[in-house]
């Protein structure tokens, strides 16, 4: 199978699957940075081993309905990853595709009007409802343009108000996308749009969107549309270009497969998801200062809003020629007003696992684990009372009253780990469960994210 990097005129390399399943992949004659598909596999002659292929490609194989079809019609194994990018490699999230050698590239930029068809109301409705019903596209309807994680949302093109998606065959990029709150959890959207701007707000770059609102057959849907940070829209005459950037999450960095993207489900302390990784990805950036920098803050943030599924899939990295840098802040969710699921950190801040564990020596080891060189303790205090406060000002002008009074709640447990007082406003009380309260809860976030 060849594999594309768009914005290429030749493949950048060869992925082969073997008899039994292994993969090996080989750069091109040639390969520099700027076709460098990830951190874990730099461009070099020598071909890569299956394991280190494995952490790679695995994470370009998107959930939901059309990868079980796959499985189901082909009669292919779950871990079968060159069989399964086979089928599906030209339709796999973000800038790369994966073709059979010799049959071109599955993604090339996109000319609107041209390569794209518009959504009219009704079609949109019936998405939402079948998105907020089901978390899936209605029975007949086709996904032009599948994005990675669970279902509930759908990748469009937004001009002018009007929602578009790819013609068949265009092979183009969309721009945004829409996230529809499940019926389970119908504000869930509400509250990400929330965190979101409430981030922008306190000078951390987030990924831009929108609340929508629908109501459909006497049901009021909540739904977001997210502006996608891989794309580059350019204007030509009376057209738009539109180009993907290649991006890579930080599973794929660190070459972990995806079911390691939560640090506790590794066991070994050399191939997980933990702060000295995310460390290890920053001497990989363009200015590693920057990097640190700026993922602390999101970290910092997270803790305070109760996101604690900030897991290695949804962050990433931003490859744009030959340079690396941190993407924006993405898939920020109050967690910890879930309980039906865990509230484990994704990774620990130090050696607390649960916000209620954390103390100002954890919360100084953070940084140093992150590979901060200097002592951090007071920084980050003054950091995270800023934020405390900067969220305190924000958030009432996005967020509704229930969750203006969890991150309250939240605040007053990072307060009291670092023997603080952020000099808060008082509000109502909110029934925040500790740790994880009654019975196990071993699994991630369920929702949107």
């Amino acid at each position: 199978m060849d594999v594309w990097i768009e914005g290429h005129d030749a493949p950048v390399g060869l992925l082969e699957r073997r008899e039994d399943q292994s993969l090996t992949f080989t750069y091109a004659e040639g390969a520099g940075p700027s076709q460098r598909l990830s951190l874990a596999l730099p461009a070099r002659p020598e071909p890569y081993a299956d394991a280190a292929c494995r952490g790679y490609f695995a994470n370009l194989l998107f959930e939901g309905p059309q990868l079980e079809r796959v499985l189901d019609s082909y009669r292919l194994d779950r871990g079968d990853v060159g069989g399964l990018l086979f089928q599906m490699g030209a339709d796999c999230p973000g800038a790369v595709s994966i073709t059979p050698q010799g049959s071109g590239p599955g993604k090339t930029p996109g000319r609107l009007p041209r390569d794209y068809e518009p959504l009219d109301d009704a079609r949109i409705r019936e998405i939402a409802r079948s998105l907020h019903l089901h978390q899936r596209l209605p029975d007949l309807g086709r996904d032009p343009s599948p994005v990675a994680g669970v279902q509930g949302k759908i990748a469009v093109v937004e001009h002018n108000e009007t929602l578009f998606i790819p013609r068949p065959g265009s092979r183009a990029p969309t721009t945004h996308i829409l996230k529809v709150s499940p019926a389970s959890d119908p504000d869930v959207t509400r509250h990400e749009v929330a965190l979101l701007k409430t981030a922008e707000a306190c000078g951390i770059k987030t990924a831009q969107c929108e609340a929508l609102g629908l109501t459909v057959d006497g049901r009021r849907i909540h739904a977001l549309l997210s502006t996608r940070f891989d794309r580059i829209v350019q204007r030509e005459g009376d057209d738009l270009l539109v180009a993907r950037l290649h991006t890579e999450d930080f599973c794929q960095a660190l070459g972990l497969p995806p079911a390691l993207k939560y640090e506790r489900d590794s066991f070994n302390d050399e191939n997980r998801f933990c702060a000295a990784a995310i460390g290890r990805i920053a001497q990989g950036a363009t200015v590693p200062a920057i990097f640190l920098r700026d993922f602390l803050a999101q970290t910092l943030f997270n803790l305070l809003v109760g996101n604690t599924d900030n897991h290695a899939k949804n962050g990433s990295l931003m490859h744009r020629g030959g340079t690396v840098t941190l993407a924006p802040l993405y898939d920020v969710v109050p967690v910890f007003m879930d309980r039906r699921v865990t509230h484990r950190f994704s990774f620990r801040h130090g050696r607390a696992e649960f916000a209620e564990d954390l103390t100002r020596e954890d919360l100084s080891l953070l940084p140093s684990d992150l590979g901060f060189k200097k002592p951090q303790i007071g920084r980050v205090e003054a950091q995270i009372k800023e934020m405390a406060k900067g969220i305190a000002t924000a958030a009432p002008g996005f967020a509704t009253k229930e969750l203006l009074d969890a991150l309250c709640a939240q605040a007053v447990v990072v307060e009291r780990a670092l023997g603080a007082n952020f000099e808060l406003p008082v509000r109502d009380f909110y029934d925040r469960v500790e740790r994880d309260g009654e019975g196990d809860r071993p699994g991630g976030w369920g929702g949107v994210s």
